[in-house]
């Protein structure tokens, strides 16, 4: 089983959850209530982790998650708030998901098309596609927090 290239493209992954962790550490309480990209901090940093779920899940459930699925999808803005402790305790569960996922995966399934995940986006989905959207997905969440450290004076995590 060749895991070159695999082994490579989740290092941005890995990159991006040590941020995501950096980000829930560092930002204060206020401000992770402040809306930033149009949502609450609490909850863009909620859906990225949502979505490392769904990338994910195969064919298994979704993950209990701390709010309801419109909430989570950024459907609606959500109107209680999910502390850091929540979203820590199910950022655990969804990184035990990954890191199995991640582990299971080989360079040879890299293009192989996810048929579920296809079909629930609409187009064409390979795991490479997930692999790379692990970190930029998550990344582009991240952007949008850090600005409201960055609003408040504070260092980013970036």
């Amino acid at each position: 089983m060749s895991r070159t290239l695999t082994t490579a493209a989740a290092v941005p992954f890995a990159h991006a959850w040590s941020l995501l962790e950096a980000y829930t550490d560092a930002c204060p309480d206020a401000i992770w209530e402040e809306k930033h990209g149009g949502w609450p901090v609490w909850q863009q940093m909620l859906h990225a982790v949502t979505v490392l779920d769904f990338f994910t899940c195969g064919d298994a459930s979704l993950l209990p998650a701390p709010a309801p699925q419109d909430v989570l999808m950024l459907t609606v803005q959500g109107t209680e708030k999910v502390d850091k402790a929540g979203l820590r305790a199910y950022m655990s569960a969804v990184k035990g998901r990954v890191d199995a996922w991640l582990a299971a995966l080989d360079d040879a399934a890299l293009s192989v098309k996810d048929e579920r995940l296809s079909a629930a986006l609409g187009f064409e989905v390979s795991a490479m596609w997930v692999l790379v959207m692990l970190a930029s997905h998550t990344q582009y969440h991240l952007g949008s927090c850090d600005a409201a450290l960055r609003d408040h004076g504070l260092p980013g995590v970036f």
